[in-house]
């Protein structure tokens, strides 16, 4: 890992300084622009050459390269900004959260090299912008907290805005988890009964001079091929799914995935629900904690899941940069249904955009949790059915030709 110092500004205009670890400068840069920065001043600090990995530098690096996630972002804003209001100054709150999530863990690895930054004389909004373990929308409304007098506020809208990404991606993973532990279940199953139970047969059906079935015979076929190339077999889809992954995240592949995923019965309309929920929640949290509309899009941008929202978010942007209107860029986009236009007309006339985006996201985090638990009831009758069915062609298949050797044994 090289040390790289960097300057640049982030999405409200302040300039920042600091020091990031990465693997080259394009991977510099790359992170440095999903903080929000743009990047003004780039180079490589040859004082360092090499770290010292000490016990607390060890420790250190373990907590970098665990995840804080959305629940553990959701519980720090909760239990600072209930500190902070009970009038606990900033570094005994963090000190006391620390001390009760565990400094082994990501959060309290995360909070500890965020305390010494503040002892550093560090405003918390700077701090946090120094560590990717704390995402640029709560950097940004921690900022907008500081400059407006309001941080106790911007933290309890931070809190619930990530307990509400929490719960509606539990509610998606949920509703998908199951029917993919089946599938790999019936696959199992599957090649367990091909490659051990029914070679046991081909060498008893081999013994008596009869016509076989034809979905014996291709049960057979496929068993045989199994047992003879399953190795091969399973080389080529580890690299398959390698090289899948791979493309799939480049940016065309990504977009490709996106546009098609969006097209899927059922499974694209929650993608699209679910990138317009998140959209009107990261927007709505964002321009009530006081961060202009221009930089709340760019951050809105970079918590999209799909690309082809991505894409049209940043359209609107620059669009919205050179006087354009919200609405009117979201109906361009051809993205997002008549009622959410309609709602942001109406928070944009009326000067209450952050109210009319809550209330969209709300009715779509509720339509999208009903819509997982009718997929999860939906996919998971289908995946058995479909499972009993791949089983009884084999038992089918084994259970044929078993009945005419035992009408031969008889007559």
């Amino acid at each position: 890992m090289l040390s790289y110092k960097y300057q640049g500004r982030d999405g409200l205009g302040v300039l920042v300084k600091g020091q990031l670890e990465a693997n080259s400068e394009q991977a510099a840069i790359k992170e440095l622009t999903r903080l929000g920065y743009y990047v003004t001043e780039l180079e490589l600090d040859r004082d360092v050459k090499a770290k010292d990995f000490g016990a607390s530098n060890l420790k250190a690096a373990l907590g970098r390269g665990r995840q804080v996630t959305t629940r553990d972002l959701a519980i720090f804003a909760r239990q600072l900004g209930v500190l902070y209001a009970a009038g606990i100054p900033i570094l005994p709150a963090l000190t006391a959260i620390r001390q009760q999530q565990g400094e082994q863990t990501p959060l309290g690895a995360a909070i500890e090299r965020l305390e010494q930054r503040l002892v550093s004389g560090q405003s918390l909004a700077l701090a946090m912008r120094d560590d990717t373990a704390f995402p640029p929308i709560l950097v940004n409304m921690v900022a907008a907290g500081e400059v407006g007098g309001t941080l106790d506020e911007a933290l309890a809208r931070a809190a619930t805005y990530f307990e509400r990404e929490h719960q509606i991606g539990q509610k998606v993973k949920s509703a998908l988890t199951y029917p993919k532990f089946v599938a790999i279940v019936a696959l199992g199953i599957t090649w367990f009964l091909l490659a051990t139970v029914v070679p046991n047969f081909a060498s008893i059906f081999s013994s008596f001079d009869m016509e076989l079935p034809g979905i014996t015979k291709f049960m057979l076929g496929v068993s045989h091929f199994i047992v003879s190339w399953g190795w091969l077999l399973l080389i080529m889809a580890v690299a398959g799914f390698m090289l899948f992954k791979y493309w799939g995240a480049s940016e065309g592949g990504r977009t490709t995935l996106d546009k098609l995923a969006l097209r899927l019965p059922l499974f694209g309309k929650l993608i699209s629900m679910n990138a317009i929920s998140r959209f009107c929640r990261t927007l709505a949290a964002l321009t009530r904690s006081g961060v202009n509309v221009v930089s709340a899009l760019k951050l809105a941008e970079q918590t999209m899941d799909n690309a082809v929202y991505t894409e049209a978010v940043q359209q609107a942007t620059a669009a919205i940069s050179q006087g354009s209107r919200l609405a009117v860029e979201l109906e361009n986009s051809g993205l997002f249904p008549p009622m959410v236009l309609h709602m942001v007309h109406v928070g944009e006339s009326s000067g209450s955009l952050d109210t009319m985006l809550n209330q969209v996201a709300d009715f779509y985090d509720q339509d999208l949790s009903n819509l997982t638990e009718r997929l999860g009831k939906m996919i998971e009758p289908i995946v058995l059915l479909v499972m009993a069915l791949v089983v009884g062609l084999i038992a089918l298949a084994i259970a044929l030709p078993m009945m005419q050797m035992a009408n031969i044994v008889q007559f």
